[in-house]
C-alpha cells in the first residue's frame, strides 16, 4: 500500500511541475489573431479598402479592431505591428501608438453591435498577463463589465485615489490595485506607461500584471491591475471582469 502511495505522489508532483511549466512557458503563444490581423485584415485593406474579416483596420495608427467570436458583445484591438504582449518594450517608447486610446475610441461600436446605447460606466477595456492568455499578440478587450462587477466598483469608486493603492474589494475573488486618472487623454497618460511606472519601483515586470479600464461614476477614468499570483489562482487575467453577453443592458 505504501509503494502506491510513493508512486502516487510521484504522479502528483510531476503533474504539478508539467502544469507549472507549461504556465511559465507554453502559455500565452497562440498566433491565431495575429494570423488573422496580418495575413488577412491589412492585405485586404491595403489591397481593396477592405478591413474584412476585421471591423476595422487604421493603418496610420497601427490597430486592427476585430469582432471576437466568444460573446455577442466583444471587440479586440490588436496591434498590426508585431507586439507580444502587455510585457512588450515596444509600448513603452516615447513614440508608441496609443492602443488603449484607440481601443476607447471604437466603444461605439458595441452600442450599434447591441442596438441601442450603453452606459460608458458599463464598459471596460482589459488586458491579461503573460500568464493569463492564449494569444501571444497583444489584444485588448472592448466589453462591458459583469454586474457584479460593476456594483462593487460604484461601491468603491470614491476611494480610489491617484496613487496606486489596493481597491478595497476582491473582484472574482482576487486582489486589484485601483488608480484614478487626472483626465481622460489616454494617449498623455497611456495606462501601459502609467503601470510600468508602478511596476518599476516595485522592482517588478509587467509580465506578471494584467490592466483594466473602467469609469468611475462621474465620469472618472480609473486603472485596475491584478498580479499574477498562483498561490490563490491569478493569473493576471482582468478579463475576468468582463462580461460578453453585457446583462447590465437588462438592468433596470
Amino acid at each position: 500500500m505504501a509503494k502506491w502511495l510513493r508512486v502516487l505522489a510521484l504522479v502528483l508532483i510531476v503533474a504539478v511541475l508539467a502544469g507549472t511549466s507549461w504556465l511559465v512557458w507554453g502559455h500565452g503563444n497562440g498566433s491565431a489573431l495575429w494570423r488573422i490581423v496580418s495575413q488577412q485584415c491589412v492585405p485586404s485593406q491595403q489591397d481593396k479598402q477592405d478591413p474584412g474579416p476585421c471591423l476595422v483596420v487604421d493603418l496610420k495608427q497601427h490597430y486592427a479592431l476585430l469582432k471576437d467570436r466568444q460573446g455577442p458583445l466583444h471587440d479586440l484591438t490588436i496591434p498590426t505591428d508585431r507586439v507580444t504582449g502587455v510585457e512588450s518594450p515596444l509600448l513603452l517608447e516615447g513614440n508608441s501608438y496609443a492602443f488603449f486610446s484607440n481601443a476607447w475610441q471604437q466603444r461605439g461600436r458595441l452600442s450599434a453591435e447591441a442596438g441601442k446605447p450603453i452606459s460608458d460606466e458599463f464598459l471596460s477595456l482589459a488586458i491579461n498577463s503573460r500568464y493569463g492568455r492564449s494569444q501571444g499578440q497583444l489584444h485588448i478587450h472592448l466589453a462591458c463589465l459583469r454586474p457584479d462587477i460593476h456594483k462593487l466598483l460604484v461601491e468603491q469608486a470614491a476611494q480610489v485615489t491617484g496613487a496606486w493603492q489596493p481597491l478595497g474589494v476582491k473582484l472574482n475573488g482576487h486582489e486589484y490595485l485601483a488608480k484614478r486618472l487626472g483626465g481622460k487623454d489616454l494617449v498623455r497618460e497611456d495606462p501601459f506607461k502609467v503601470l510600468n511606472q508602478y511596476v518599476r519601483q516595485q522592482g517588478d515586470s509587467m509580465s506578471h500584471y494584467g490592466l483594466a479600464l473602467v469609469v468611475a461614476p462621474g465620469g472618472d477614468l480609473l486603472l485596475l491591475a491584478n498580479r499574477l499570483s498562483f498561490g490563490d489562482f491569478n493569473f493576471g487575467s482582468a478579463g475576468e471582469i468582463q462580461d460578453y453577453d453585457c446583462a447590465l443592458l437588462n438592468t433596470p
